[in-house]
C-alpha cells in the first residue's frame, strides 16, 4: 500500500465529508489567527508540517512575521521562517501561537513543555489557539470507517465495544504511542491540562460552531496568557 500524504488525509480527502471537515478547519484557524493576530505581529505554528497554513496567512496578512517549527519536516514556502528549536524563540515576543492538530500526538512531558515554552514566548496578554480532533459522540463512527476505507481494510484499531464506547462519551485507552494514532485522544483531558496555565478565552467547535462538541469533529480552544 502507498503511502498516503497529509493533504491527501486531510484538505484533499477522497471522502467528501473528510475533505468538508478538513478544509472547514483549515479555515476557521485562519480566521481566529487573522482576527486576533494585530499589525505587524510574529505567528508561531508549532508542528507546521511544511508550512501550509502560514503560507495561506501570509497571503492574507502581508504584514505578519511568520515562523513555523516542526522537527519532523521540512518548510517548502521561501516566507516561512523555521526555527529550529523552540528555545530560538524570544521571550515575550509572539502574540499568536498555534498548535493545529499536534497535541493529540504529543506524550504528556511534551504537552508539558509546549505549555511551557508557550508561556515563555508569548507576550502578556497573547493568545495560544490549539485544534484537536474529537474523537468521541457521535463523529467517532464516520473517522473510524474513513480510516478503514484510506487503508482498504475491514480491520480497526477500535474494537466494537470501544467504538460503542467512544460514541457514547466513555473514555477509551489511548495506545501507549500517540505518534500514529488518534484513538482515545480526550480533549477534555487536554482541555483540564491548558486551563491550569492558561485561562479559556472561548471555545469553537468545527465544522459547524453552534453544535455541541459531541456531534462535531473537531475542538478549538483560545486560551489567553495572563497580563
Amino acid at each position: 500500500m502507498r503511502d498516503i500524504s497529509y493533504e491527501e488525509q486531510t484538505v484533499m480527502s477522497s471522502n467528501p465529508l473528510a475533505r468538508y471537515a478538513h478544509r472547514t478547519r483549515m479555515a476557521v484557524a485562519l480566521e481566529l489567527v487573522n482576527h486576533h493576530c494585530p499589525q505587524h505581529g510574529t505567528v508561531v505554528d508549532f508542528g507546521s508540517g511544511p508550512g501550509l497554513l502560514l503560507h495561506q496567512l501570509g497571503e492574507l496578512r502581508r504584514d505578519i512575521r511568520l515562523i513555523g517549527y516542526d522537527p519532523y519536516m521540512s518548510p517548502v514556502h521561501p516566507e516561512v521562517r523555521y526555527a529550529d528549536s523552540m528555545h530560538m524563540i524570544d521571550a515575550a515576543s509572539v502574540d499568536v501561537l498555534t498548535a493545529f492538530e499536534v497535541c493529540e500526538h504529543l506524550y504528556a512531558h511534551e504537552v508539558d513543555q509546549l505549555l511551557a515554552d508557550a508561556a515563555r514566548i508569548l507576550k502578556p496578554g497573547a493568545l495560544f489557539i490549539i485544534s484537536v480532533p474529537i474523537m468521541y459522540g457521535f463523529a467517532t463512527l464516520p473517522k473510524v470507517l474513513n480510516w478503514m476505507m484510506r487503508r482498504h481494510t475491514l480491520h480497526t484499531e477500535y474494537s466494537l465495544g470501544e467504538i460503542a464506547m467512544s460514541v457514547a462519551g466513555v473514555r477509551v485507552t489511548r495506545p501507549d504511542n500517540p505518534r500514529i494514532t488518534h484513538k482515545g485522544f480526550d480533549f477534555r483531558e487536554l482541555r483540564d491540562t491548558v486551563t491550569a496555565r492558561f485561562s479559556v478565552e472561548r471555545v469553537r467547535h468545527s465544522p459547524i460552531a453552534w453544535l455541541p462538541w459531541w456531534i462535531s469533529s473537531q475542538y478549538f480552544l483560545i486560551l489567553k496568557k495572563a497580563q
